[in-house]
């Protein structure tokens, strides 16, 4: 029961019709199979372009209904010359900026016509951002650090041009809340592009 609770909850901010309603309850009631996902998005930091990686498993209901949990991190590099004070004396040092969260996700794919998909992905996460430098010991030091809170809705279109791959476009917002200051904009735009890979179907028919 509580896993069929996790995705209504986070699909509330969609504001869903009753008709939605009964497609994912359809949906639930077939029989799952785990899933496991990963994947790259691309997004902003401070006007910059970043890629950020995730790994997500969890349960898939009718190849139409996935939930479960993720985790998301900054692959890119991110650095910038900041000023810090030590051993009394002020000095400039570069920082690079360290990101991760974990983020319980939903998707549901609400059109399938043939070759074509359209789902709605949306995840909701918690976790730590911070920005690193090395002091004059050597040491990895943080110079700001603070707790964040991330919703990333989504809109994604699929084109399956073979049994197991498909191109896949998407785009969405990341909207980020936060305890302390992290002298960076993470709040902005995300997309997909790319070609997504269907290994379980790969894995049966190796299994034939």
């Amino acid at each position: 029961m509580r896993a069929r609770i996790l995705p209504l909850l986070l699909l509330l901010p969609l504001a869903a019709p009753a008709q939605l309603l009964d497609s994912l309850g359809h949906f639930l009631h077939l029989r799952p199979r785990w899933n496991l996902g990963v994947d790259t998005r691309g997004s902003f930091i401070s006007n910059r372009g970043v890629t950020v990686a995730g790994v997500r498993v969890g349960l898939e209901h009718g190849g139409r209904l996935r939930y479960g949990l993720g985790y998301q991190f900054l692959l890119t590099q991110v650095e910038q010359d900041r000023a810090v004070w030590e051993a009394g004396a002020e000095r400039v040092v570069p920082t690079r900026l360290r990101l991760g969260y974990v983020a319980p996700y939903f998707s549901y794919t609400f059109l399938q016509r043939r070759r074509w998909s359209m789902a709605i992905p949306v995840q909701v996460g918690v976790g730590r951002g911070s920005l690193m430098f090395e002091d004059l010991a050597g040491d990895r030091q943080a110079l700001q650090r603070t707790t964040l809170w991330v919703y990333e809705p989504l809109m994604t279109v699929q084109y399956r041009f073979w049994r197991y791959a498909a191109f896949q476009l998407g785009w969405g917002y990341r909207l980020v809340a936060r305890s302390k200051g992290l002298d960076e904009q993470l709040t902005a735009p995300i997309y997909q592009l790319g070609l997504r890979l269907f290994t379980r179907e790969v894995m049966e028919d190796l299994r034939r």
